[in-house]
């Protein structure tokens, strides 16, 4: 258990450990005895003011991250020049990128070194070389790379301490060794160097190797996998990867337009990063063939724009679509975004809010773990592209006929999870005082139910949602079995911003005649007089349907509570960890912090020790408790045995807008001005059969072995 849970730890927190030889001893000797829950925090000081983005910890990202340029050595060529040997680690999961040759993709000295400009997902070693004179001495050659905003650079030199050997295996084996394995010779031959898009062109691959490695006696065998290494359009392979036989392979590249490509082939061994081994430099072999592709006779150039953004074109349906539930007349919030008149004085303001995510409130980083919710509100990449446009060319109105219909909504009472079968309220309203600490109170209120019912669906609404911190609502059974504490059981929760619970199909929680609620309430003082009462909305299933799966709503922290500290000044991880003892699926995600909150991420540590990004909130906001339901294709089912670890992050600095005070100590407390790291989670517990049964369904649906892992 321990050196399991120790090497699923993620490398920020392992070297925090390692640099703390005490603190890891202890740790260490913490793991075998944890049951639930661990606490861990790691303190992260800035500069007063300063903003600390580079210091969240690291998550896997789909998308919109940069190049890392990686030097790997050199090694000598007989004529005294050497070989300078580069490689790449794309940092994203999914996103190929491409990098012309040029500002963004130089070498210092000498600008284009022949340097590929198309980046594959992840790492890949040893992928060209750059040869440089015998007399380059202590001369630096350095690469610069630049994608989404992010710049890295890598310096190489014929330091010796970098040398290696393509030549030889210089694992199991050495240069006086003559069964050292070897790469393999390649050559490729394209009959067809220049053709008419849209091709395809031929692609013939002739292999020699020396027949090492072997596994059991055998040899492995080569394989060639096909990548675009240069070319201004994309390139797909048919096969991109294929075993060599009898030396030989064919392939097809078809080009998506015209223009001049150098296409990569990379054969390996057995022993290469295709086979999965980056321990050492040797034994696959990169050749590259030149492509020309000429536009066809059918080819067109791509329609001109068809005018400007408008909003009666274009903004409108998005602000319908996105906005417009709670922007419009007769709600709270301070502006209604239905007409041009009305959004046209808050252009800029809108402008930076939807550049930065704020707004619509779904605060998600979209590039990492689970990326389908059933309540996704979120504008898209090209809306937000749209909306910018629109505003930076002077926001204009265009043909008032081009206006889709309005929307048509309810009263103000509409509920998100739609018409409620059943709304219950307290008893009484409670008056909160003007001024004066922080207040927390029960209130009750009958059901009314004469019957038990299963939910589908519920809402939790303050009739003044300016003095409600939060709402803890229980369920008082009259029949409740022996054991049950007095204050009754948990059944959901509400903050600021929350859009309710909605189950998945065929799943929902059981709502027991007679049962009376209590409102565990936590209230603040506004500067007047407030008075506030509580709804609950529930929708049912059909009366006497009884849904296959039983969910629980289960928060996850940090325990001990006041193991949480954020001093002044700092950006601070928290970790916290939940062992699921029974098979599950994981429903939905809301995550609860207070005005540090920065951000959190939900990873589960998997059984054979690998992890799985769940969810991750970027830029947490205090006034938006949002929960996020998975769509039913991909909420997590995870095996007994998994750890879901949460990590929290807390920004106590004033780079945080909502933060208070960043010279003031933060720690656990039920304040505002205190804060709080937990997790909610929608859980519901399969026994063997049925997670098995979910496992294979989803595996068949998915044909992708992430989504049954995720699991």
């Amino acid at each position: 258990m321990t050196s399991a849970l120790w090497a699923a730890l993620d490398g920020q927190f392992a070297r925090f450990l390692d640099g703390n030889k005490e603190l890891r001893c202890c740790f260490m000797g913490v793991l075998p005895i944890m049951a639930f829950l661990l606490p861990a925090t790691i303190f992260l000081p800035v500069a007063h003011g300063q903003p600390a983005a580079n210091q969240l910890t690291q998550i896997r990202h789909a998308y919109g991250q940069g190049v890392a340029p990686v030097y790997e050595g050199y090694d000598a060529n007989p004529d005294g020049t050497f070989n300078m040997w580069f490689g790449y680690m794309n940092r994203n999961y999914e996103e190929d990128l491409d990098v012309p040759a040029g500002p963004d993709n130089r070498f210092e000295p000498g600008g284009d070194r022949g340097q590929p400009t198309h980046f594959s997902v992840r790492r890949h070693k040893d992928v060209f070389r750059v040869v440089v004179p015998a007399d380059f001495g202590d001369q630096k050659l350095v690469w610069t790379l630049t994608a989404h905003g992010q710049t890295y650079q890598v310096a190489g030199t014929l330091n010796r301490v970098w040398m290696i050997d393509r030549k030889f295996t210089t694992r199991g084996g050495n240069i006086e060794n003559i069964t050292s394995n070897r790469p393999p010779v390649v050559s490729v031959e394209a009959p067809q160097q220049t053709i008419t898009a849209p091709g395809p062109v031929t692609l013939a691959v002739s292999a020699i190797d020396d027949g090492l490695p072997k596994r059991q006696g055998k040899t492995i065998g080569m394989t060639i996998v096909w990548a675009k290494y240069r070319g201004p359009g994309a390139v797909a392979f048919d096969p991109a990867r294929t075993k060599i036989v009898d030396g030989k392979a064919l392939a097809t590249a078809t080009f998506s337009q015209p223009g001049d490509y150098t296409l990569q082939a990379v054969v390996d061994d057995g022993s290469g990063e295709v086979a999965g081994n980056f321990g050492y430099h040797c034994c696959w072999t990169n050749t590259e063939v030149k492509v020309t592709v000429r536009a066809g006779a059918s080819q067109r150039i791509a329609p001109a724009d068809s005018g400007p953004v408008t909003f009666s074109k274009d903004i409108a349906p998005i602000f319908q679509k996105s906005c417009q539930s709670c922007h419009r007349p007769g709600t709270a919030v301070p502006m209604s975004l239905t007409t041009y008149a009305e959004v046209r004085p808050w252009a800029r303001a809108i402008r930076a809010r939807v550049l930065k995510r704020e707004m619509p409130p779904w605060h998600l980083d979209k590039t990492a773990g689970i990326r389908q919710y059933k309540n996704d509100i979120s504008l898209s990449d090209d809306a937000v592209a749209k909306i910018v446009q629109w505003i930076d060319d002077g926001a204009p109105e265009g043909n008032p006929s081009d206006m889709s219909p309005p929307r048509k909504f309810a009263s103000d009472k509409t509920w998100f999870i739609g018409e409620p079968d059943l709304i219950a309220t307290t008893d009484k309203d409670f008056t909160m005082y003007p001024r004066g600490p922080d207040w927390w109170i029960d209130q009750y209120g009958e059901l009314k139910l004469t019957e038990d019912r299963w939910i589908k669906a519920m809402e939790v609404k303050p009739t003044n949602p300016k003095v409600v911190h939060h709402s803890v609502v229980y369920v008082i059974e009259p029949d409740a079995p022996p054991g049950t504490p007095e204050t009754g059981l948990q059944l959901t929760e509400y903050a600021v911003g929350k859009y309710g619970d909605t189950f998945a199909e065929n799943t929902g929680r059981l709502l027991k005649a007679g049962t009376r609620l209590r409102f565990d309430m936590h209230y603040f003082a506004t500067g007047k007089e407030e008075r506030n009462g509580m709804m609950i909305a529930f929708k049912f299933y059909p009366k006497g349907f009884v849904p296959k799966y039983d969910v629980r709503s289960i928060a996850i922290r940090n325990i001990p509570n006041d193991e949480l500290e954020v001093p002044p000044n700092s950006v601070v991880r928290t970790d916290g960890y939940f062992r699921l003892t029974r098979n599950a699926r994981i429903d939905a995600f809301q995550p609860h912090m207070h005005m540090r909150g920065r951000g959190m991420t939900l990873e589960a540590i998997n059984p054979d020790n690998t992890t799985t990004i769940l969810s991750s909130v970027d830029h947490f906001d205090f006034n938006w408790h949002i929960n996020y339901v998975y769509a039913d294709e991909v909420a997590p089912l995870l095996p007994a045995g998994t750890v879901l670890h949460m990590i929290g992050i807390h920004d106590n600095t004033a780079a945080n807008p909502r933060n208070p005070d960043p010279n003031m100590w933060a720690g656990f407390g039920e304040r505002s001005v205190d804060d709080m790291v937990q997790v909610w989670l929608d859980i519901v517990y399969l026994d063997d059969t049925e997670f098995h049964r979910l496992v294979e369904e989803r595996k068949a649906q998915t044909k992708s072995p992430t989504l049954s892992a995720a699991r």
